[in-house]
């Protein structure tokens, strides 16, 4: 009889425990696959305290003398950076919500989402949901670049977790909103604030902070300037998400769906028109102290001299007073400091970006007449009792002179006779100060400019005195500063001083140094003054009363045209011409619309304040016996009715 057969009850237990152990097997090895490629992803990779975070750009900010902000300088990247305590809650918290709603709960690396987004990639064939953490994305923005794969994002989460070690939660919440981008060429979120919104970060509105923080997974695809209905449900699906996790209340959200997105096409423009041409310059200057890529890169936050009301005051004037056609240029200095506080044109520089205040070179004509009478009271001349005849001219230069005649005539083609250096200044007379630059020699003339400030070069001939080279506002109102500081010149400065991103300090050295003596400052200074009773400036008082003191200079043809006055608190040139060449201007002289033009300005940033007079130094020049070749003896009271007025008169 056969035995009965075993019963098969357990044959699927063999099958099941079999198959249990490939699985065994299979994640072993798996598991011992995945440790291989994290073992050779980190081979050799240095530890987070090795590596050095790449700087990121910075905006570089411009301030006037009072710490507001006038320009903002930047490249491709826009981006300043601002302290975690500036950023609102809601900022925060909308980021998180949609970024990475287990911020609070992981140690950079969040391992419920890896297992998420794996399986989601699984179901799909593809990549469709991505696992990088807040903390993981800040390590790929700032320490590993663009490098793409499976290495890397081993790497960030390697890097994530030992960051998290080292920094708090907030902190890495901070940097990363300070590096992320947003679209529109807006890197971190204060630069974003101000592109879309034209506030700063800690003025945004809750729906404003929804906005923001829906833009960075996807910025061109949400802009709210070119796809507004696509950034609009972005924003609400955050709004939605912060309600969800216990941030905001639903009320809350319901009111900030309802709002508009409100944003601006174009970003502000901090640039302000009236100071367009000082920015400029103060840029030129950067470049030359720190090079293109710091200037544009380096987040400079730049003091700078400038005064945005005498600014504002000076463009009010210039586009007041010119007339149609011809541009003009002013630029103000103090002469105690060489800050300078205005520079300014009537050109708009969104049309033209040349700058008339100290990249154009134009003659100075009469103008220049104060430089010589210096170098004469400096030799001793008493202008006072020194004499000369006013009358047409032909001096012989010599037989090497090209041409070898100069031939020499007032502006108007009328002549006084004998005639003293103070009216001759107040007459602008070219042919006593003809004569005056033979006597005492054109490079004395050049030396003397030179030494005030005039920085441009200047060739030594007899017409030097009549201002018939070239020369830039900025140059002249520095030069005419040293009249007004006593005869000590300060360099021109527009940058106080500039504080980089790791709180070095470096603060402009104001350099002085004297360039002709007090007393011989102090006699041409009031010389000048009655320039501005007597003189071809006399309409002064007519637009601000206060002390001033001047000179108008007109050039051939009035091609060119110039005031240049000064009092012991402020020094400013004006040019009025033809930017384009050299156009005449007919019936216009330096006191057809400059000496208007700087009076006005005078009394907007004077008017009702009461200012010094010029000092009486300790040292007045010792006066010698003069004798010129051109200069004529001292004639009786009644020989000249301009010299023997008791009473100055032009």
């Amino acid at each position: 009889m056969r035995p009965p057969c075993r019963p098969k009850r357990h044959h699927w237990l063999r099958w099941v425990l079999i198959a249990a152990l490939l699985l065994v097997l299979v994640a072993v090895g798996l598991a011992a696959a995945a440790v291989g490629v994290v073992v050779t992803a980190t081979h050799g990779m240095p530890s987070l305290a090795q590596l050095q975070a790449r700087t990121p750009a910075q905006t570089t900010v411009l301030y006037d003398q009072e710490g507001r902000s006038i320009a903002r300088l930047h490249g491709a990247v826009n981006r300043t950076v601002v302290y975690s305590r500036q950023i609102p809650p809601w900022m925060k918290q909308a980021t998180v919500a949609i970024e990475d709603k287990r911020f609070y709960h992981h140690h950079g690396v969040d391992f419920e989402a890896l297992v998420r987004a794996g399986l989601a990639d699984l179901r799909a064939g593809r990549a469709v949901q991505g696992a990088s953490t807040i903390t993981m994305q800040y390590i790929k923005n700032m320490y590993l670049g663009i490098e793409g794969g499976l290495t890397r994002k081993i790497r960030e989460a390697v890097l994530a977790w030992q960051l998290e070690d080292r920094w708090s939660k907030d902190r890495i919440l901070a940097a990363y909103l300070n590096t992320v981008y947003y679209g529109s060429g807006a890197y971190g979120v204060e630069a974003a604030a101000r592109t879309y919104f034209h506030r700063k970060v800690w003025g945004l509105s809750l729906p404003q902070c929804a906005l923001l923080a829906a833009l960075p997974r996807f910025p061109s695809g949400y802009s709210p300037i070119y796809d507004p209905k696509a950034a609009l449900a972005r924003r609400n699906l955050v709004l939605k998400m912060m309600a969800t996790q216990g941030y905001i209340t639903a009320r809350q959200q319901t009111m900030a769906s309802r709002a508009r997105l409100g944003v601006f096409r174009e970003p502000p423009s901090d640039l302000r028109s009236s100071a367009a041409y000082f920015v400029e310059y103060v840029t030129e200057q950067l470049i030359r102290r720190y090079g293109i890529r710091q200037t544009f890169e380096g987040g400079l936050k730049v003091y700078t001299s400038l005064d945005m009301r005498m600014q504002q005051d000076a463009v009010r004037a210039l586009k007041s007073t010119l007339p149609p056609g011809p541009a003009g240029a002013l630029v103000s200095i103090d002469p105690a400091t060489g800050y300078i506080r205005a520079m300014a044109a009537s050109t708009d520089w969104r049309t033209t970006k040349f700058n008339l205040a100290w990249q154009s070179r134009r003659q100075l004509g009469s103008a220049m007449k104060p430089f010589a009478l210096a170098a004469a009271v400096e030799q001793g001349i008493n202008p006072k009792t020194t004499y000369y005849v006013s009358r047409p001219l032909h001096i012989f230069l010599g037989r090497g002179a090209v041409p070898p005649f100069w031939n020499v005539s007032t502006f108007s083609n009328t002549y006084v006779g004998k005639i003293n250096l103070v009216h001759a200044t107040w007459q602008s007379d070219n042919t006593v100060y003809a004569q005056l630059a033979m006597d005492i020699g054109p490079r004395n003339i050049v030396r003397v400019a030179h030494k005030m400030g005039i920085t441009s070069p200047l060739y030594a001939y007899p017409s030097i005195v009549l201002g018939t080279e070239v020369v830039n506002p900025l140059e002249v109102a520095d030069a005419y500063a040293t009249f007004a500081n006593e005869g000590v010149r300060r360099t021109p400065v527009a940058i106080r001083k500039v504080v980089f991103p790791s709180g070095r300090v470096e603060n402009t050295k104001l350099v002085g140094r004297r360039a002709i003596p007090a007393g011989v400052a102090y006699v041409v200074d009031k010389i000048l003054q009655g320039n501005t009773r007597y003189g071809t400036a006399a309409a002064i008082p007519s637009y601000y009363s206060g002390v001033a003191a001047g000179k108008t200079g007109t050039t051939s043809s009035s091609v060119d045209a110039w005031f240049c006055g000064f009092n012991p608190k402020l020094a400013t040139a004006v040019w009025m011409g033809y930017p384009q060449s050299e156009i005449p201007m007919p019936g216009v002289q330096g006191a057809t619309y400059c000496v208007p033009l700087w009076g006005k300005y005078y009394e907007l940033v004077f008017g009702g304040q009461q200012i010094p007079e010029f000092a009486l130094p300790a040292h007045m020049p010792t006066w010698r016996p003069w004798k010129g070749s051109y200069s004529v003896a001292r004639p009786s009271s009644s020989a000249s009715p301009a010299a023997g007025r008791s009473t100055p008169s032009p």
